[in-house]
């Protein structure tokens, strides 16, 4: 598995939990930090706080919205590389316009369901994997 090392950026402390107990579940080996800031995030991976390879970006966010984190992220040479998921519970005009302007950006709504998260993510997890090789 290439993505051992998930950031995931979301303000709520319940879903964030969810997300992280789900990733555990694939596989207790892959790293993770949870920011709850985007703009915090963002300064965080801009020095080098934070190295994933993967980002999980709930759209909706104070601050910095994910249109706007995007932009500041693919800005940076080292950075914009890295794929993003936008992790929302929400799927309007404006994710899919992101998700279509955005190179290496997909998108997953939220689950209630946690065997349905699990496997939405283990899907995104090994499809990315595939990819790569």
């Amino acid at each position: 598995m290439k993505y051992r090392n998930i950031l995931l950026v979301d303000d709520d402390t319940d879903d964030a939990e969810i997300f992280v107990t789900a990733l555990q579940t694939i596989n207790n080996k892959i790293k993770y930090s949870v920011e709850n800031n985007a703009l915090e995030a963002l300064k965080k991976l801009q020095h080098s706080k934070l190295s994933p390879d993967m980002i999980f970006l709930d759209y909706h966010m104070p601050y910095l919205d994910g249109t706007e984190f995007l932009k500041l992220l693919r800005s940076v040479k080292e950075l914009k590389k890295i794929p993003v998921v936008l992790y929302s519970g929400h799927s309007g005009t404006l994710l899919k316009e992101a998700v279509d302007k955005f190179k290496k950006v997909q998108f997953l709504k939220k689950h209630e369901n946690f065997r349905k998260l699990t496997e939405l993510l283990n899907d995104i997890i090994t499809l990315e994997t595939a990819t790569k090789k």
